[in-house]
């Protein structure tokens, strides 16, 4: 579970790409552990089939997720860029499945889901269906505007179908790492973790 310092929590995750600089809180469980929202890059929700249904629930965790409030100054930096961010983004979310439904029908359901809600932040950055293909947000590189240079926005909820049979996985996984590794928060205030009375 993924906590920030508001109180705010997250729902149970799958899988978590995180900041190794930053402590997992032990909670006693060799499979689960309490983090806080400062060190989350990324999460992975992994299914063996993902129906319309599943995507829904699903999306309803991504909902939280990204409302989670992260204090810092988030830095990407890639090639001879760097950006720092006092604002950060949202955590970054993907799905996995093994199997599910055409990427059309997946499609169709978060841009539904989006509309419904009016928040296109809900779109996960990148779904993988194995042998069916890839369904990719904007990728997460600067877009240069005049003497202007800026990450895309994280509302959009356009996703780009890419049918693959055999290649699924690898566009995924090249997908991931091309948005998770640039990012890096820096200056991270967790003042707000504490309650200034409950100190000794």
């Amino acid at each position: 579970m993924i906590l920030d310092a508001t109180g705010a929590k997250s729902k149970q995750q799958d899988c978590v790409l995180v900041d190794t600089r930053l402590p997992l809180v032990d909670v006693g469980s060799s499979t689960d552990a309490l983090l806080i929202a400062e060190s989350v890059v990324a999460t992975v929700e992994v299914k063996s089939y993902l129906s319309v249904e599943e995507l829904k629930t699903t999306i309803e965790a991504i909902s939280q997720t990204i409302r989670l409030v992260r204090n810092g100054v988030q830095v990407y930096r890639k090639g001879s860029v760097e950006m720092r961010l006092p604002k950060p983004n949202p955590i970054l979310t993907y799905i996995f499945a093994y199997d599910g439904a055409s990427l059309e029908t997946l499609s169709q359901t978060i841009t539904t889901e989006a509309n419904e809600r009016k928040d296109g932040g809900v779109s996960p950055d990148a779904i993988c269906v194995l042998k069916k293909g890839v369904l990719l947000r904007s990728q997460l590189m600067p877009v240069v505007d005049g003497s202007h240079v800026r990450l895309p926005s994280f509302k959009e909820t356009t996703l780009t179908g890419q049918p693959l049979v055999k290649d699924a996985l690898l566009a995924f996984y090249r997908r991931l790492i091309d948005d998770v590794m640039p990012l890096r928060m820096e200056n991270i205030d967790l003042d707000g973790y504490y309650s200034h009375g409950d100190l000794e």
